[in-house]
Formats: structure tokens, C-alpha cells, sequence
């Protein structure tokens, strides 16, 4: 699939293409034309994919961010990397319908007149019956528009002429038209067939042909290439469509055919009349990848499934972000336990999607002008919890009232985003918000940060060791203690003191507690010394006997704390670089095995685990 000096360069665009890539490579290797090179341009596929494709040999795969895409600027991504004298373009669900169709569509070339070539398109056997028959009814013996499912233009034309990257489809007819305007042709050849197989969704045929009826009207086409936007076409085809279905009618295919034509005519009528002028950058996002979004979803007590999403919806003052990598934090096993205090006193309500330790990446912002002039698509950014402390209408990523980023796309208020430096890579962010918690928590507490005190922090976990380090790096005496030797190894090096054992308590001044256990809690309570300042950075605690008597009575102070808020994030994003963070990031396992993660991170094996939510890309 790759040769040194091709004639012919084949550009496959892909996204999330596992069940047809296969068989196209499989068909294009059995062609009697072999001089020609293969390109994939993959838009960000979550599926195997790429995994497929280089394991049937093809080694060219170029990568952009979903959030770059348009069909034009996808293929001249390709082109530019080609370096054939013909550039062949083939969808990556279409088959071709023998082994001559590459030497076929390549053979009016001869004619230096010609700067594109396009072949026949037929639906196969799962294609939707109307659809088959807009196939036969456009591509006969002779068809009117080039389309670049399957068809090839010269390169030394496209070097001087580029696809339009601003166009919402049909680039391929404007860019013919330009090529007229020059004095070339356009060349139909019937006898490049391919099947052309499409099983989308009724959401998808909608917005396909809004697509193609925006595009037309931007490049002055009379009307829509393939369908027609007044209800009396839409009533003609129908008719025509219920007549052909005999003898083999069936209330199913009625079903079918109905439908097609509707979100057919729908989505015509919508891009025609309504939508021609939208504005390309503003709306590119939701015209290309109108819904698509799959997220881990605690459905009640003890129950999470990997489900498909409704693409969140995004107000003025929103941002939509695809999530790169989201931390697991012991909140989320409470969630799905039902432990966490909210959910057992009917504060929060189930069903929610965790995850509230996040990065990820801009692909689309609110129309509101405070958003716009503080981010751009494509800045990566890490996303505050809490957005609300009202008790009434609290609101916390992925714990209360508010779906989380164990998502591939998280909507969040623009306000309570912060970008990423560009020296901090996605996974070593995602631990900007428990730092930012810590950080939060040592400032409620600032005045009894003396420099000659003795700190405690009890458990060496996330939390624990966060805080541990942030005192230590500011020059403070710090023990730490925890029954897990192997967290504690990590801060050896880190702190004065670390122990197995929990004794001597009466000696801090300052004990950090970040277990969240019940009986560790009272241990503290009883043997802390007078004038002692208890910090909880626990959950959940639970109820507990103590008599608070002891309290103002040895004059001891207690201050509790959760999440953290807009200056401790900007604080933890630049703070980051200066501790050791790579055990936080050493694990890394993809969204879908979620299930596994969390039984890994109950193990205690793992400082922390972070699920990928973002696939890997392959460029070569």
C-alpha cells in the first residue's frame, strides 16, 4: 500500500470507520491497477479504525482534531501529503464493484482536458430503499454532479486550486466549477462502480442533506443537488418510492420510506431556506458532529452502564470540551456505592455521569462575548467542581445536579474553566482540581500555618499526598501516616516522617485528616492536644459519638473544606511543575473499562488512575 514513486495516490477520509475500512482495503489490494500509494485522514476515530487499517499494511495515516474538520480541509491535508499525479478520493463505506475500477476511473486522464473524474454510486443490499433508488435515479449512464465518494482529479490542478475548507459539504462541485471556469472537463465514468454503503441514523440523514442544501446555496447552485426542499417533490418521491416497493411492499418498508424522505426533505428545506447563512465557525461543530456522545452513566445504586449520550447542549455562556483524560477520585466509588452523604439524604438524585478530575480540549464556545474573548477552540482546559455552594441549588461536576467528564464531551460554564499551560501536559492536569482542593483547604486555615509547627497528615492517597507535599515545599515539618507502605514509599523522600502507626497525635499542632474514616476521626478527637487545629479533607465520615464539650474545652479548632475555587485553580495549575506527580499518572486505562479502574482503585494498588477518554490518533 505505500510505494515510493506512485502514480496514484487513494485518500480515504475515516471517522470511526471499524466495520467497512477493512473491506475496502481488502477490495482496493485486489485491483489489477497497482501503481498507487494509500492515505488515510483519520478526524479523531474512537473505534479501531486506525487499528484495522495498519494492520492490513496501510502506513500513512494523518491526523486532525474533529474539531479542524471539514470535508475540504480534510482532503487537502491528504493531497498535500500525496504524491501521485492523480489524486483518487473514496469514501471509507463504499466498496468497489470489481478489480477494474481504479485502472477505469484513472483512463480519462488521457484526455489532458480533464481535471476530474467521477464514477457510478449504487447502494448495496443494507443501504435504506430510498436511498438505492436516489442512487440509480442520479448515477445512471450519465450523472450531473461529481461527487468525491468516489472520484479523482489531477494533482497539478488541485496544487493551484485547493479544496474550499469553508464549505459545510459539496466541495467537490465547487470545485469543478472552478475547473470549468478554466476550460476543463468534468468526466463521468459509469463503469467505476462502487457500492456505496450508508447505514446512518434518521438524526444523520437529516443533517447530511442540510448539509449539502447550506453548501449549495453558498456556491449558487439553482437548488439542492439530490433532493428537493417543496413538499411536492417530497410527496413525488414518496409516491414513486411506495409504487417500486411491490410487489415486495411490507408495513416496515412503508416505515423505512416514510422516514427517509421526510428527514430527506426536512433536513433539504431546513439548510435551503433557513440555515444558508450561518456562520461557518460558530456553528461547524454542530453541523459536522450533530450528536455523538458516549459517557459512563450511574443509573442508581450500584449500577453504571457505557451508554450513548445526548450531545450536551450549549448555552451562551457554555463551552463544549472533548475530554482528554479524567482522574478517578474515591468520590465517584461513593457515588456508585450510594455512601456519599448526599445521596443518602436526597440531595443529589441518580441517574449522573462522574467525573469531576478532567482536561480536555475547546471544540465549540457560547455566543456570549466574555467566553469569546477569553478562549478560543482548541485551547486545552481543566474545569472548576463546584459551581454552585448555595445548599438549596448546589451544583458539583459529576457528584450533584451537574453530569461529569467520564464523557467524551462535558459542557461547562466558560467562567469556571482555566486553561492549561502550554508547559503542563493533559494528564498531569487532570490533578489541578484535588491540588486546587488542597489548596483551598491550607488557606482556610492560613493563620495556624505557623513555621515552627508540627504537621500531621493522616492517609497518603491522592489528598493526603497533595497536601503533604504543598507543606513540605513551603517548608513545614510534616509526618505522614498511612497502613499503606507502598503510598507512603512514594513521600519518603518527600517529608520529615512517614509511619504505619498512628500515635503521638498529641504533639501537632496541625492535623490534616484525608481518610474519611469514621473510627480515624474519633481517634484524632479524643488525642489531639489542646489548642490543636483539625483539618477535614475526608468523606464521608458518617455519624460519630464524641462530646463536643472537648472542644471549647481544650480550645481546639476544626475547619472543614471541599473543592476549591477560582484563584486555587490558577494557583495549582502553576504550582503543579514544582511537585512530583508521576505516580499519579502511571496508570492509565481507556473510559470503557471503567468498571475494572474502579475495582483497580479500591485495591489501593494505585495512587490514582486516570481514564482516557480521548483515543489515540496515529500519524505517520
Amino acid at each position: 500500500m505505500f510505494k515510493k514513486n506512485p502514480e496514484t495516490s487513494i485518500i480515504i477520509r475515516t471517522f470511526n470507520e471499524e466495520k467497512h475500512i477493512g473491506n475496502l482495503l481488502k477490495a482496493i489490494k485486489e485491483q489489477e491497477y497497482k501503481n498507487y500509494e494509500i492515505i488515510l485522514v483519520d478526524s479523531g476515530s474512537t473505534d479501531n479504525t486506525l487499528k484495522i487499517a495498519r494492520g492490513l499494511g496501510c502506513r500513512q495515516v494523518l491526523k486532525i482534531e474533529s474539531h479542524n474538520f471539514t470535508f475540504g480541509y480534510s482532503l487537502n491535508i491528504g493531497c498535500q501529503k500525496a504524491k501521485g499525479k492523480y489524486l483518487v478520493f473514496v469514501s471509507a463505506h463504499v466498496v468497489p464493484a470489481n478489480n477494474q475500477w481504479l485502472g477505469r476511473i484513472l483512463e480519462p486522464f488521457q484526455n489532458e482536458k480533464v481535471s476530474l473524474v467521477y464514477g457510478k454510486q449504487v447502494g448495496s443490499e443494507t443501504s435504506k430503499f430510498s436511498e438505492k433508488r436516489d442512487f440509480e435515479r442520479i448515477f445512471g449512464n450519465s450523472a450531473l454532479y461529481p461527487n468525491n465518494a468516489n472520484a479523482a482529479i489531477r494533482r497539478d490542478l488541485w496544487q493551484k486550486n485547493h479544496f474550499d475548507e469553508y464549505l459545510f459539504g459539496l466541495e467537490d462541485i465547487e470545485w469543478a466549477k472552478r475547473m470549468k471556469d478554466l476550460g476543463f472537463l468534468a468526466y463521468y465514468e459509469p463503469k467505476a462502480a462502487i457500492l456505496h454503503i450508508h447505514n446512518e441514523k434518521w438524526h444523520q440523514i437529516f443533517n447530511r442533506y442540510r448539509r449539502e442544501a447550506i453548501a449549495a446555496a453558498r456556491i449558487g447552485l439553482s437548488s439542492p443537488p439530490q433532493a428537493s426542499y417543496g413538499f411536492l417533490g417530497f410527496a413525488r418521491r414518496f409516491s414513486q418510492d411506495l409504487l417500486a416497493s411491490f410487489p415486495n411492499f411490507s408495513p416496515d418498508r412503508l416505515g423505512e420510506i416514510a422516514r427517509f424522505r421526510y428527514y430527506q426533505w426536512k433536513g433539504t428545506r431546513q439548510g435551503w431556506r433557513n440555515d444558508r447563512y450561518l456562520d461557518f465557525n460558530r456553528d461547524k461543530y454542530d453541523i459536522f458532529y450533530p450528536a455523538a456522545n458516549k459517557a459512563v452513566v450511574i443509573k442508581n445504586k450500584q449500577r453504571a452502564v457505557f451508554e450513548e449520550m445526548p450531545l450536551p447542549k450549549t448555552n451562551p455562556g457554555d463551552i463544549l470540551i472533548q475530554v482528554d483524560y479524567v482522574g478517578i477520585c474515591r468520590t465517584d466509588l461513593e457515588i456508585y456505592d450510594g455512601s456519599l452523604g448526599y445521596y443518602k439524604n436526597g440531595q443529589a438524585a441518580y441517574p449522573i455521569i462522574p467525573g469531576h478530575e478532567f482536561s480536555g480540549t475547546i471544540i465549540k464556545i457560547g455566543a456570549n462575548n466574555r467566553c469569546r474573548e477569553l478562549f478560543k477552540v482548541g485551547d486545552k482546559v481543566v474545569g472548576e467542581c463546584i459551581l454552585s455552594r448555595d445548599d438549596k441549588k448546589r451544583k458539583e461536576v459529576g457528584v450533584i445536579n451537574y453530569n461529569g467528564a467520564y464523557s467524551q464531551f462535558i459542557v461547562m460554564p466558560g467562567i469556571h474553566l482555566h486553561k492549561i499551560p502550554k508547559t503542563l501536559d493533559l494528564k498531569t492536569a487532570c490533578l489541578a482540581e484535588p491540588l486546587a482542593v488542597v489548596l483551598r483547604a491550607l488557606r482556610r486555615i492560613k493563620s495556624r500555618l505557623k513555621a515552627d509547627g508540627n504537621f500531621a497528615v493522616i492517609g497518603a492517597g491522592p489528598i493526603g499526598n497533595l497536601c503533604s507535599q504543598v507543606l513540605s515545599n513551603a517548608g513545614f515539618c510534616v509526618t505522614v501516616f498511612d497502613k499503606n507502605k507502598k503510598r507512603l514509599d512514594i513521600l519518603k523522600n518527600k517529608t520529615k516522617a512517614v509511619s504505619q502507626n498512628m500515635e503521638n497525635l498529641e504533639k501537632f499542632d496541625v492535623i490534616i485528616e484525608a481518610t474519611g474514616s469514621k473510627e480515624v476521626l474519633e481517634k484524632i478527637l479524643k488525642e489531639s492536644k489542646s489548642d490543636a487545629a483539625i483539618l477535614l479533607l475526608g468523606f464521608p465520615y458518617g455519624s460519630i459519638t464524641y462530646n463536643f464539650e472537648d472542644i471549647p474545652g481544650k480550645e481546639k479548632f476544626i475547619a472543614g473544606s471541599v473543592g476549591g475555587d477560582k484563584e486555587d485553580f490558577d494557583e495549582a495549575l502553576n504550582f503543579l511543575p514544582k511537585i512530583d506527580t508521576a505516580a499519579f499518572t502511571e496508570k492509565v486505562m481507556p473510559l470503557e473499562s471503567f468498571s475494572e479502574a474502579w475495582q483497580l482503585q479500591r485495591s489501593s494498588k494505585c495512587l490514582k488512575i486516570l481514564l482516557k477518554v480521548k483515543k489515540d490518533n496515529y500519524e505517520i
